[in-house]
């Protein structure tokens, strides 16, 4: 059976005429003219195919076939305006939500202040964030599961638009008191005396680091292993271990540690905002990337490019 075309315009007339029972107010409600208004009108029978009013000298009533259609039209109608409406809202940022897959450490360290200044410009949004490995952030962008990333920067791919944002070193870390505190910085070649604990040999930073101390010619250091961020960082605060970890990480780590930088050779990881290059973001969204992109670089001046070591 054929679909039948008819314009929300003139469904509109239909529902404006059983309110006003009148061609004359009925297109003053709809601010055209009484003639477009009885255009309208007849378009729409036209297209069902039957009489939808009946017209007399005193008074215009709807037929028992316009009486069914405005009965069944009106709340769809109502609800297509509600829909346009809510989509209204949520592009001009008044409403709806941002979903972002982010690396867990710039989730620890910069979100929350970008997140402050995003809330008073965009009250009514809300965020979903998908804190993970860099691997799995790209990935969530990739797979249109998140409208934008903050992620390790990789091999460039074509699906990808990418901006840079800052040079994360990595450092060791470790509690106050610990006999590195003297040294100003720690060479990887001296780092296995110290025996300290690495993330698992599958996460992104460790396979990094692995394959740039191979490549150097120095054999690897790690002693213990340990699967989360936050089983790294509670070793470092006990004191048990020190570790090897992107300085971005440590802002997580909490006033009692210290940290020094690690040298010959310069180690360090490349993070980025990123998107699909065929995504068009959200009002909100592209907001929220800016800031993102203004604190990192404001980071990157303070903290990333500066030499002194943390705690000392």
């Amino acid at each position: 059976m054929a679909r039948i075309n008819c314009r929300t315009d003139d469904l509109r007339a239909l529902l404006a005429l059983s309110t006003t029972h009148s061609f004359v107010r009925a297109a003053e409600l709809l601010h055209i003219t009484q003639s477009a208004f009885s255009r309208r009108v007849a378009q729409l029978e036209a297209a069902v195919g039957g009489s939808l009013v009946e017209r007399s000298t005193r008074r215009v009533t709807l037929s028992p076939l316009g009486l069914d259609l405005v009965r069944e039209a009106g709340p769809l109608l109502s609800g297509l305006d509600d829909a346009v409406e809510e989509a209204g809202r949520r592009a001009r940022g008044e409403a709806g939500r941002i979903v972002v897959a982010c690396l867990t450490t710039v989730a620890y360290a910069l979100l929350p202040m970008v997140l402050a200044e995003f809330r008073k410009r965009y009250p009514q949004v809300r965020l979903q964030l998908r804190d993970d490995t860099g691997q799995r952030v790209t990935a969530s962008v990739l797979q249109h599961e998140a409208e934008f990333g903050i992620s390790v920067l990789g091999d460039p791919t074509a699906d990808l638009y990418v901006e840079h944002v800052a040079d994360d070193p990595y450092v060791i870390a470790f509690r106050t008191g610990h006999p590195l505190s003297c040294m100003r910085e720690v060479e990887w070649s001296d780092l296995a005396q110290w025996r300290p604990v690495s993330l698992r040999s599958t996460s992104a930073n460790r396979q990094q680091i692995d394959d740039a101390l191979m490549a150097a010619g120095i054999a690897l250091p790690w002693f213990d292993e340990v699967e989360h961020l936050s089983s790294m960082l509670g070793l470092l605060r006990s004191g048990i271990s020190i570790a090897v970890l992107p300085r971005l990480a440590l802002d997580a780590g909490g006033a009692e540690l210290q940290t020094r930088p690690l040298v010959q050779p310069d180690i360090v990881r490349r993070i980025g905002l990123v998107r699909r290059t065929d995504a068009h973001l959200s009002l909100p969204a592209q907001a929220l990337w800016d800031m993102l992109f203004t604190a990192f670089r404001e980071l990157e001046t303070t903290v990333l490019d500066s030499d002194t070591p943390r705690g000392g």
